[in-house]
């Protein structure tokens, strides 16, 4: 951080303009762009020893600083945070191309909260087509809870919830601090399903899940879901491949309906 407040251009910043003795910002102007105590600048900066700043107020300096993506994941990884995914408006296009080349496959992608924010047509034929709704009701543990259709469609419903709840608490572990999984927790811990779970403190990485499937046709389908994580981000690829060779043979006819 000191390295690039002092070689920043004081012309594409928001600061007077004027002469100081050394070059680029000084730490009190870097302090009031990103809304923090100059003294709080000064710690992180120096990475003196107890200091711990939240995921917020990284973001925000290193968003003041102008710094990139991979100088903001070295600054996260630095203090042992996750680091937050890009503005996605242009690079969510290319990871919609490769949901829509897994057809005829249910695919679908995840931001580093679990908010879906791409899906193939596959995956909307069976579980509804809510990509147009809120953040809150895209995210995959507020739809599994809240959702009468996705709950009606996933015949081991009760035990699919279970498991992801743990994964919920794993990753909720990981960022506390997180507005948007406080929001999605408190929209759903009333849930007698999640409560047990989560009052028994389960926790579980993202994997390998084995899914029967009632669709609307009617087709039964099993299904094997995996996850893959994009490189250089945030954002998590789930492919439902077909567990036997009838589910293939339904997902192709699902395709022509």
């Amino acid at each position: 951080m000191r390295y690039k407040r002092t070689h920043a251009d004081r012309a594409k910043f928001d600061v007077p303009d004027i002469k100081h003795r050394t070059p680029g910002l000084t730490r009190d102007e870097v302090a009031t762009l990103a809304n923090v105590s100059t003294d709080w600048y000064i710690r992180i900066e120096q990475g003196r020893t107890g200091v711990s700043a939240s995921a917020d107020v990284l973001r925000d300096l290193c968003k003041t600083l102008k710094l990139n993506q991979a100088e903001t994941n070295y600054i996260f990884n630095l203090a042992e945070e996750i680091p937050p995914t890009t503005d996605q408006s242009t690079s969510y296009d290319s990871v919609q191309r490769f949901v829509d080349e897994q057809m005829p496959n249910p695919a679908f992608a995840l931001d580093q909260n679990l908010t879906v924010v791409a899906a193939n047509k596959m995956y909307t034929a069976i579980y509804g087509n809510f990509l147009a709704e809120s953040a809150l009701r895209r995210h995959l543990v507020f739809r599994t809870f809240n959702d009468p259709h996705f709950r009606a469609v996933m015949v081991d419903w009760e035990n699919y919830a279970s498991a992801l709840t743990a994964k919920f608490r794993q990753l909720y572990s990981r960022t506390p601090d997180s507005k948007v999984l406080f929001e999605v927790y408190s929209a759903v811990k009333d849930d007698p399903v999640f409560k047990q779970t989560w009052d028994q403190l389960k926790v579980e990485e993202l994997g390998e899940e084995r899914l029967l499937l009632n669709v609307p046709n009617p087709y039964e389908l099993y299904l094997i879901e995996t996850f893959l994580k994009l490189l250089g981000a945030g954002d998590i690829i789930g492919v439902q491949l077909p567990g036997d060779e009838e589910t293939r043979k339904k997902l192709g006819e699902m395709v022509n309906d």
